[in-house]
């Protein structure tokens, strides 16, 4: 076990950084804040275990980040009550108005200078940078937890603290597939989507872990925690990564909790 740093408050997101922005390994971290820590944003040398820059969210909690595509110097952050567009070059930030509720969630677009927030006020909003104003915004039932941008990036999955996940077509802003079944009710969960796109892989707070068709939300299957229901709370949601070229080319699902890992082949 190779401990790259003691975190001051809670890790909410991780966001690896492309090549072309940093050659080797680096990633993004959020840290929350709070009692009397503010929230941050980290460049983190993997390599090295060392701190390249820290950004901070005065008296704000930080939910999310990840890196701005459009250019190779700006990063994405969610916030308490308003989100930001961070440019680490100039140290300036431009606002991304969220009806003053927490960003849960932040990803930008790869092909267009769009940024899309999932709020606790139940809003997943489009942000349009060269407008600096909403593009258009869509409602879930309760708060956004989690999404990811599909291929051409003309179709959205998220989910929401009710148990809801839902692909989007973001042309017309309505919901054209719904993948029935996640349990949750209040925790902020990864979605995670295969490298085909073909397969999503949620775990619930049941502790059971879902894989749904992308293209037509059946259910495939419902796997099992990695240990016993009693040893794992439901603060302890597990985590899982699902992989088509695992080691170059095992393709399969991992899920870990507690301290235990299973592997599920394709």
């Amino acid at each position: 076990e190779n401990v790259l740093f003691s975190p001051v408050s809670e890790i909410t997101d991780i966001s690896f950084l492309p090549p072309v922005v940093r050659p080797g390994s680096a990633a993004l971290l959020s840290l929350l804040g709070g009692a009397g820590q503010h929230g941050r944003v980290s460049l983190l040398d993997l390599e090295q275990g060392s701190f390249i820059s820290t950004y901070y969210v005065a008296e704000s909690n930080v939910w999310a980040c990840c890196w701005n595509s459009q250019d190779h110097h700006s990063l994405c952050i969610g916030a308490s009550k308003e989100g930001y567009v961070q440019d680490i070059v100039t140290n300036t930030r431009q606002v991304l108005f969220t009806n003053k509720s927490d960003v849960l969630c932040i990803r930008s677009a790869e092909t267009s200078p769009l940024v899309y927030t999932g709020s606790r006020n139940r809003l997943l909003i489009c942000h349009d940078l060269r407008a600096k104003n909403a593009a258009f915004q869509i409602e879930h039932q309760s708060s956004v937890g989690d999404m990811k941008l599909l291929k051409w990036e003309q179709t959205l999955i998220s989910s929401a603290f009710n148990g809801q996940v839902v692909q989007w077509d973001l042309r017309t802003q309505r919901h054209v597939v719904a993948y029935p079944g996640h349990v949750n009710d209040y925790a902020r969960v990864k979605l995670k989507v295969d490298e085909s796109e073909s397969l999503l892989m949620i775990p619930g707070k049941d502790l059971q872990t879902r894989i749904w068709s992308v293209d037509t939300g059946v259910l495939i299957n419902t796997l099992p925690p990695p240990a016993e229901d009693s040893l794992i709370s439901n603060h302890n949601i597990p985590a899982c990564e699902v992989g088509l070229n695992w080691a170059g080319f095992y393709p399969g699902f991992a899920i870990a909790a507690t301290g235990l890992l299973h592997w599920y082949s394709l």
